[in-house]
């Protein structure tokens, strides 16, 4: 199924372009504050950016994996992006986002996940969704917890490509209909 866009009251979410490098690398994935929590490291050249959304390009008709740009109404800013793929280790689908830090906590991420969390409910017909978490990113843990995931256990969290290992958190959200 082709990645399908998606609008919330502030956003409107749609599968990213090769022409989104600029806005994604100086946004987000340039910023190591950003890349802090994340599975993968910050981009210190554009043209890591540019392979980084040839992939993303190459998986928007795939069947497991959806990733979304955040896009801002009304000035058509590119202000972070969502997922949710199949992650073998949880045999479930696992959400992923990461937002520009000028916009954190301003209930863009959480907005921007409910409407992903509907899709995979309602069009995907999803029963579960995964997540995790490093458990000293208090802000990632707060929008999981606001979207109704509930906590699992403890586990290890591999940050900046494996190269820092946190202790981290899972969840699970049942999703019903």
């Amino acid at each position: 199924m082709k990645t399908p866009i998606l609008e919330t009251e502030r956003l409107r979410l749609r599968p990213l372009s090769l022409e989104d490098a600029q806005s994604v690398f100086y946004c987000w994935e340039s910023d190591p504050d950003v890349a802090k929590y994340m599975f993968w490291t910050s981009h210190h050249d554009i043209n890591r950016t540019k392979e980084w959304l040839a992939f993303e390009t190459s998986k928007i008709a795939a069947d497991d994996w959806f990733r979304w740009g955040f896009v801002k109404k009304g000035t058509g800013a590119l202000i972070g992006t969502g997922l949710i793929y199949f992650e073998e280790e949880f045999g479930l689908f696992e959400i992923g986002y990461n937002l520009g830090k000028k916009f954190w906590g301003k209930g863009f991420t959480t907005e921007a996940m409910r409407e992903i969390i509907r899709f995979s409910r309602e069009e995907l017909y999803l029963k579960e969704l995964a997540g995790r978490h490093a458990t000293e990113n208090k802000g990632s843990g707060n929008v999981m917890k606001k979207l109704g995931f509930e906590y699992v256990k403890d586990c290890s969290y591999p940050c900046n490509d494996g190269k820092v290992m946190m202790a981290g958190s899972e969840y699970r959200l049942k999703l019903s209909r």
